[in-house]
């Protein structure tokens, strides 16, 4: 994929997240030469192209068209762009980067209506548990995905993944005056109510951390060994 070369000029959308949803949305019909044809799945009477785009440019993909990988790509951003915007009002809870890719890329993967009625939504919403969102997303539990193919179990691990990894850019209702030298400590907020007075408790913490060991040699350890891919709830071991 050369995404490098593409300029997202969006706000909520960036490269990390298309890169995650054409990881585990091939494109179809490739010809070769970097050529790909127009197709359509069977019952369907809708012709796509590419990564199941049902546009091309300014116009419906129709029978016998052909594009070049640029322009599925290019196009494919376009479609990002509309399922974003659709996406991010549906959140109410502040999102960082990560978790917005892997929001996005649930919506992409099951569609905006389903996304909209679905179960996870809700939870997120709620500002639910880690562990009950682990429980919905994690293919490795939650009983929908055990017969699914491989390809999405693997997406939704993934997801899953992208969801609970710290960032530094923290999104929160509230201004936060970051001390720490590395990763922001609000990542470890399991019970993250987003109220002024956690984000004090977390600023203080932050200079505590600082006072007692001013190299930042403990913190670096630490985030040694949280920014590792977390292994899920229930994830089998070599995850």
């Amino acid at each position: 994929m050369f995404l490098d070369q593409f300029e997202i000029d969006h706000p909520f959308l960036d490269q990390d997240t298309v890169r995650l949803i054409c990881a585990y949305t091939p494109a179809r019909t490739h010809l070769g030469f970097g050529r790909y044809a127009a197709y359509r799945d069977r019952g369907d009477p809708t012709w796509r192209i590419g990564y199941g785009s049902l546009r091309i440019g300014k116009r419906f993909v129709h029978g016998g068209d052909k594009a070049t990988e640029i322009q599925i790509t290019t196009q494919l951003i376009e479609d990002l762009k509309k399922l974003t915007d659709l996406v991010v009002p549906c959140v109410y809870m502040p999102m960082n980067k990560k978790k917005r890719a892997a929001i996005i890329s649930y919506a992409h993967s099951i569609g905006i209506s389903a996304f909209k009625e679905c179960y996870l939504r809700e939870l997120i919403n709620t500002n639910a548990s880690k562990n009950a969102i682990i429980k919905e997303w994690s293919p490795y539990i939650n009983k929908c995905y055990y017969h699914a193919n491989s390809l999405l179990r693997e997406r939704r691990r993934v997801e899953l993944n992208y969801y609970l990894a710290p960032d530094k850019e923290i999104a929160t209702f509230y201004p936060h005056r970051c001390e720490a030298k590395h990763q922001c400590l609000l990542n470890l907020a399991e019970t993250w109510q987003h109220t002024p007075n956690q984000i004090k408790a977390i600023e203080y913490l932050e200079r505590k951390f600082l006072e007692w060991d001013p190299t930042g040699e403990s913190l670096r350890r630490f985030w040694r060994y949280w920014n590792q891919a977390p292994g899920l709830l229930g994830s089998p071991k070599n995850v």
